[in-house]
């Protein structure tokens, strides 16, 4: 997802935070390292709101109610697993879904009306659905169980270090730390429910998969001339307006904006000229352009994976239907 500078995280510190994704760092894999050309582009749109912007790879992603079913399906997993080594264990509730337009900052702040009233404040959201109380604290073996054994208490090989990629996988593995008489997964609870749903099997594509491609485009369109040359022209019109900024996605850093001074006087007025300068280059324009036409030739490298995805992706959503109902 779109940082809130409007730039996407890195994929290696997504895939860390998370400890979720099949493999913590992967490139997109199919996509051919010395495919360094500038695709064309033609047919450049003015776009002065992204909210709601298709991009081509988000035929690929997940629904926001889709995304909050499988993470049910997933604590139902979970709860299952613990059940089984004597542990009642109640999964706070997912997130509910935000009902926000995808796509809304990618290029960072382009709406006037937000530039306006917020600057570079975020505007507040609505709470959704209030989640139920948090799970009871649990013990250090029920934590064991949870999040997997530790390095101290994996004594059969297995540690936190190598997790495994698949739950055929993990089936042949042990942590050696047992719990009522069962060996406890490696990664605990967590990490089983996570292989149940989203890797049964070795074939699994990365859950981070489209997320990398996503990164790659963004990475390949940051460095095509087309979109140096507005940002450019972006900050020539940030200049004339008394603000010294070259990247759209630090201006409140490089300006000397942070946290609370974010909706402030000055931040309001940099906010809007920040604005009014992406639509008189078209910035939007032109960066959308760039960075589907590398989404492309991406999907069109990656169509192999990316049709197995699709179909992996029916069968998590129908596996998460199950446990759900």
């Amino acid at each position: 997802m779109p940082a809130p500078s409007g730039r996407l995280l890195p994929a290696c510190l997504l895939a860390a935070a998370a400890a979720l994704a099949l493999s913590g760092c992967s490139s997109s894999g199919d996509t051919a390292d010395n495919d360094k050309g500038e695709p064309p582009v033609s047919g450049i749109k003015k776009i002065t709101a992204t909210a709601g912007l298709a991009f081509p790879l988000d035929s690929y992603e997940r629904s926001d109610t889709e995304t909050s079913q499988l993470d049910r399906a997933q604590n139902v997993l979970v709860e299952r697993c613990m059940k089984r080594y004597g542990f009642a264990y109640d999964a706070p509730d997912p997130l509910a879904p935000t009902r926000s337009q995808p796509n809304a900052k990618v290029f960072g702040l382009v709406d006037a009306r937000t530039a306006a009233r917020y600057g570079y404040a975020e505007p507040p959201r609505s709470s959704g659905i209030p989640q139920k109380k948090p799970a009871p604290q649990l013990g250090a073996t029920g934590q064991q169980v949870l999040a997997g054994p530790d390095k101290k208490h994996a004594k059969g090989g297995g540690s936190t270090a190598k997790v495994p990629m698949s739950l055929a996988d993990s089936r042949t593995r042990k942590s050696g730390f047992v719990v009522n008489g069962k060996d406890v997964p490696i990664g605990g609870c967590s990490r089983e429910a996570f292989l149940e749903l989203y890797a049964p099997k070795a074939d699994a594509v990365d859950v981070m998969y489209v997320f990398n491609l996503r990164a790659e485009s963004e990475s390949r369109a940051l460095s095509d001339s087309r979109v140096k040359e507005v940002t450019k022209a972006w900050s020539g019109c940030m200049a004339k307006a008394g603000y010294t900024t070259s990247d759209p996605a630090s201006v409140s850093r490089d300006l000397g904006i942070m946290d609370d001074a974010r909706n402030s006087t000055k931040a309001i007025a940099a906010a809007k000229a920040d604005v009014r300068c992406k639509t008189e280059v078209n910035y939007s324009g032109i960066r959308y352009a760039v960075q589907s036409a590398y989404q492309k030739r991406l999907i069109d490298k990656s169509a192999e994976t990316l049709e197995l995805l699709k179909k992996q992706s029916q069968e998590r959503l129908r596996r998460a239907a199950e446990l759900t109902a």
